[in-house]
């Protein structure tokens, strides 16, 4: 047990004195509706199929997850957007896509917008410290900052993760974990870069196409006393891999002259800190009551010339809280810097809705490009 211990305690070391560097990278995501209805997926949030994803140190007090084929997307636009959208509809399709985006545009620092939906080439099982999973998502992202330039993406992820949490600590009231996560990632997609009003003309056929292999690894420590209190560190996203460009649909290649482009992304520490409230005398009304904290991009707070080019420090604070009343109805609210989260669940055995609204910053600073997001599933876990 104790050279198993020092073997944990080696590769956490090693690992996170590797992630030195860093470069621009789009890491996978899955749509975790569940999480969103309180702003994000928090560190000491074990009760979660995703929790191998989120905090791998997190498997220890888990227990056992199955998580099954499941349907769930997610859609963010900017606030404005739905009303202009059901207006459009509401014109029987007078209206143009191309005129309305130019409106969305007006007055504005420029808008994001993005899309998620998982497909059902999805599962994971973690149980005894181990997990493995296999995730497969769609997406879609595009970033207009003028009428005169717009940069969009369109692609799918399948990336199969492993991984384990190593018990340093698991006696009377204070348990101790580390963990880690491996993953493999294959993405193909294609891509856009012109103005708005380009859109009427293009020629989809010509639009070039990419792909990229990656392996990631998330390293995490978790402490937890008596239950209830639980304090997380996870670096977050450390990514190796390339990528290539197979020119345009219509005749891509493998086997092109283009070259194989590395990279390698460093990731970031975020902090969490989470409490199960205990619920006494309410509890067969009130099943469970917890309380999440999160910190993220801690290491910008010591790097002045990194912090110019990320996000307000308010943005990486997340604020959540999860009441189940009857064992069955789920009532979620939270708060990512200024922007607010609300959400609903039903769970009835391995069957579990759920919805969520909520806010989220796509620029650096709070209301520089706010995106209002919407997201539902109907998912297979226990």
């Amino acid at each position: 047990m104790k050279m198993k211990r020092l073997a944990c305690l080696m590769l956490f070391s090693v690992i996170v004195s590797y992630a030195v560097s860093a470069v621009d990278f789009f890491a996978p995501t899955v749509v975790d509706v569940r999480s969103s209805g309180m702003g994000k997926s928090y560190l000491c949030d074990f009760d979660q199929p995703f929790v191998m994803l989120n905090n791998p140190s997190g498997m220890m007090f888990s227990g056992k997850q199955v998580f099954l084929p499941t349907l769930a997307f997610d859609l963010g636009l900017p606030p404005k957007a739905p009303r202009m959208l059901f207006d459009m509809v509401k014109s029987n399709g007078n209206t143009n896509i191309v005129n309305t985006l130019v409106e969305l545009l007006k007055g504005s620092n420029g808008i994001y917008m993005d899309g998620d939906i998982m497909l059902p080439l999805t599962f994971s099982v973690v149980a005894n410290n181990w997990g493995i999973g296999l995730y497969n998502n769609v997406f879609v992202r595009a970033d207009l900052p003028s009428v005169s330039s717009m940069t969009a993406t369109a692609g799918g992820d399948l990336f199969l993760v492993g991984g384990f949490s190593c018990p340093i600590i698991d006696e009377g009231i204070h348990k101790v974990s580390l963990g880690i996560t491996a993953e493999l990632l294959g993405r193909f997609g294609i891509y856009h870069q012109g103005s708005v009003t380009g859109l009427t003309s293009i020629d989809f056929s010509t639009l070039p196409a990419f792909m990229t292999l990656g392996m990631g690894f998330d390293i995490g420590a978790t402490y937890n006393v008596w239950d209830i209190l639980s304090i997380s560190a996870v670096w977050k996203d450390l990514y190796l891999g390339m990528d290539k460009n197979l020119g345009a649909i219509s005749s891509m290649s493998f086997s092109n002259n283009g070259e194989w482009k590395k990279f390698l992304q460093s990731g970031d520490l975020t902090l969490g800190l989470g409490v199960q409230v205990p619920t006494g005398v309410l509890e067969k009304v009130l099943t469970s009551f917890a309380v999440y904290v999160d910190y993220a991009n801690i290491t910008k707070l010591f790097n002045r010339e990194k912090a110019i080019f990320l996000p307000h420090p308010l943005l990486d604070l997340s604020v959540g809280m999860e009441a189940i009343l009857f064992k069955t109805i789920a009532l979620r609210f939270g708060m990512t810097g200024p922007y607010l989260a609300g959400g609903l669940g039903i769970d009835l055995g391995p069957f579990h809705m759920s919805m969520s609204l909520y806010g989220k910053e796509k620029g650096l600073d709070p209301g520089s490009s706010p995106q209002v997001h919407g997201a539902f599933s109907l998912a297979f876990y226990y």
